[in-house]
């Protein structure tokens, strides 16, 4: 899955290939997170994460062309990570059990690393992301619409399958961030889990 733009101010550089390289960035992600939760997002410049990492500023800019970068590559390792979680569990046969997998594996995902998602959704500008998840996006919306025209007669008529997708996708992932953000040990209520999936299943066959 090819993920990185060229010449976008908000992704890799290029991947790396080699041992040492993929140490490097792994090195200046890793910094960059610290960096986040210790001083924020405005004070973390280029500088002081390639100063924690032990890289040299210009093995950064190597692979990183900014700042922006290395949390635009944060964010879409977050997105990646939901991604394969999705995909390593039993493909769903109903409509239910697709928002359930989606839902019980964006709150898994969300409290491995708690604190740092929180940071990344509350501190990082909106705009250094948004590329990033809308790469990850177009790879598995496509994977939604196929599943839920298979169960078309199901699903409300009055809407494109299309817009239906984006519509859960941006409600779930809106919905559970902010819980994240402002109550996430309500994360952990199996109630709230419950409502949020009858909320979207309402929407769904309605």
């Amino acid at each position: 899955m090819t993920l990185h733009t060229a010449n976008s101010l908000y992704s890799l550089r290029k991947n790396p290939v080699q041992k040492r390289s993929k140490a490097t960035v792994e090195a200046v992600l890793e910094a960059g997170a610290r960096l986040l939760l210790t001083i924020g997002y405005d004070k973390a410049s280029t500088n002081k994460i390639a100063e924690l990492a032990g890289v040299s500023v210009g093995s950064l800019y190597e692979y990183f062309p900014g700042k922006e970068a290395i949390f635009a590559e944060m964010r879409r390792r977050e997105n990646l990570r939901h991604y394969e979680l999705i995909m390593s569990e039993p493909a769903p046969t109903t409509l239910n059990e697709m928002l359930s997998l989606h839902t019980s594996t964006y709150i898994k995902l969300v409290r491995t690393n708690l604190e740092l998602h929180a940071a990344l959704v509350r501190d990082v500008p909106q705009f250094v992301t948004v590329e990033a998840e809308s790469k990850i996006l177009s790879d598995y919306i496509p994977r939604s619409i196929e599943f839920l025209n298979t169960h078309r007669g199901s699903v409300r008529p009055q809407c494109e399958t299309s817009i239906i997708v984006e519509l859960l996708t941006r409600v779930l992932r809106a919905t559970i961030n902010d819980y994240a953000l402002h109550a996430p040990d309500r994360l952990e209520d199996s109630a709230v889990t419950d409502q949020l999936l009858d909320m979207m299943e309402r929407y769904l066959l309605h």
